[in-house]
Parts: structure tokens; C-alpha cells; sequence
């Protein structure tokens, strides 16, 4: 029975892998390749303009994609930027304010006269941390610039059985 439960997990999951794997590749200056698969979101400029959208990949073809809320096709040629969220900026902005917040709400707990210069450090200290939390803001997004030594394409990695 056991051999059978086992048996049947593995064809499932070996079903869904073989599902087409298309997805769009971004090279940027020999780093490491970032990987948009439909249902992603991405965020990405257009040639010639400063407005930046964002939505979700609905479908891929061979050479754009169609977005889930508007269901316009983008063709990767037109595209200037992609940006990718970053993790850890977000972390320590997030870490930050709390911190920050904590100390602020020590300092205004149980003021009397005595505290009342420690009560004050705290204050400057929850400041210094919400002073740090916004200077992680800028990097919260990482920009792949598209031009000549970048690229996006599209890639398709089915696998495919020979008849």
C-alpha cells in the first residue's frame, strides 16, 4: 500500500513538471539571470518614457508578453527596464521601524523627573532608527537596465518526448 501512495506522489509530481516551462530570462552584465515566469509580477519602463508599471505576467510567446489587468501585449524589444524587488533593504527598513517605534513608545511610557534625560536618549535613538530605515528606501528595487551589453528574452524549456 505504501509502495502504491508512493508510486502515485511521483507520477503527480512528475506530470506537473513536464507542463511547458517558459519564462523570461534577463542577463544583465554576466550576473546572475533573473527569471519571470507567468503569474510573476514585474515592474518595467518603456522605451522613451519615465512612467513605470507594474502587473502581472499573464502569457508568454516567442518574442513579448501579455499583462493580466490591462491584457495588452508588450514586446520585449520595447522594453528599457525591468526592476526585481530586493529582500534584505526591505528586512532592515521593516526591522528598523519596529526598533524605532519601540524606543519612541518607551520614551513617552512613565515621563516623570527623574527619567527625564533617559527618557530623551530614547527619543534620539528611535529617531536614528527610523533615520536608517529611510535610507534603505532607495534600494528596496534592483534595476535591469536593457541596452547593448543586457538582454530579456524569452526561453522555453519544455521537455519533450520523441515519437
Amino acid at each position: 500500500m505504501r509502495n502504491l501512495v508512493l508510486t502515485i506522489l511521483f507520477l503527480t509530481t512528475l506530470g506537473t513538471s513536464v507542463q511547458a516551462q517558459k519564462f523570461i530570462a534577463v542577463d544583465n552584465y554576466g550576473r546572475n539571470r533573473m527569471k519571470i515566469y507567468e503569474g510573476d509580477q514585474i515592474k518595467f519602463k518603456m522605451k522613451g518614457e519615465k512612467a513605470v508599471y507594474t502587473d502581472e505576467v499573464y502569457a508568454l510567446t516567442d518574442s513579448s508578453f501579455y499583462l493580466s489587468k490591462t491584457g495588452t501585449e508588450v514586446p520585449l524589444s520595447e522594453l528599457s527596464e525591468i526592476r526585481r524587488a530586493r529582500v534584505l533593504p526591505r528586512v532592515i527598513f521593516g526591522g528598523s521601524v519596529f526598533i524605532g517605534s519601540g524606543f519612541l513608545i518607551s520614551s513617552a511610557i512613565n515621563r516623570d523627573e527623574e527619567t527625564t534625560k533617559a527618557k530623551d536618549i530614547q527619543v534620539f535613538q528611535g529617531l536614528a532608527f527610523y533615520g536608517l530605515a529611510a535610507a534603505m528606501y532607495p534600494f528596496f528595487w534592483k534595476k535591469y537596465r536593457l541596452g547593448r551589453n543586457s538582454q530579456a528574452q524569452i526561453l522555453d524549456v519544455t521537455i519533450r518526448k520523441k515519437p
